[in-house]
């Protein structure tokens, strides 16, 4: 009897926390934005790709949280044709967690597109 009570308590924990990380890793924030910044390729120890990131000019808050950088997921083909450029994205924002990092904010585009300079801010050769 008693071993039957462990392992029942051993399965509600082990439910309780892939509820928890399954709830994490899917939750959007905050509906659709709009962010603007430079997108680069996110590099690893070895010089490996891990994927892409926008780099902002200043700080930019996302859920209370003060960043600089924030990961993107999406269409990779046209990430590359617009790598370390400045660009506009449209989309939202949803949590991951991982093994390296436990939670992290990514960005998950639903549409990207160079950003153009104002006609005020062009300079007059334009």
């Amino acid at each position: 009897m008693k071993r039957l009570r462990t392992m029942g308590v051993l399965v509600v924990a082990l439910l309780f926390c892939v509820g928890a990380r399954i709830a994490a890793q899917g939750a959007p924030v905050g509906g659709t934005l709009e962010a603007t910044g430079k997108l680069v390729k996110v590099m690893a120890v070895g010089a490996e790709t891990s994927g892409w990131a926008i780099e902002f000019e200043q700080e930019v808050s996302y859920g209370g949280n003060a960043v600089h950088s924030i990961e993107v997921e999406g269409d990779a083909k046209k990430f590359g044709k617009l790598e370390n450029k400045k660009v506009t994205v449209k989309g939202s924002i949803a949590h991951r967690s991982g093994t390296e990092r436990k939670d992290r904010m990514v960005f998950v585009v639903q549409k990207i597109k160079e950003w153009k300079a104002p006609v005020a801010e062009r300079p007059s050769s334009y």
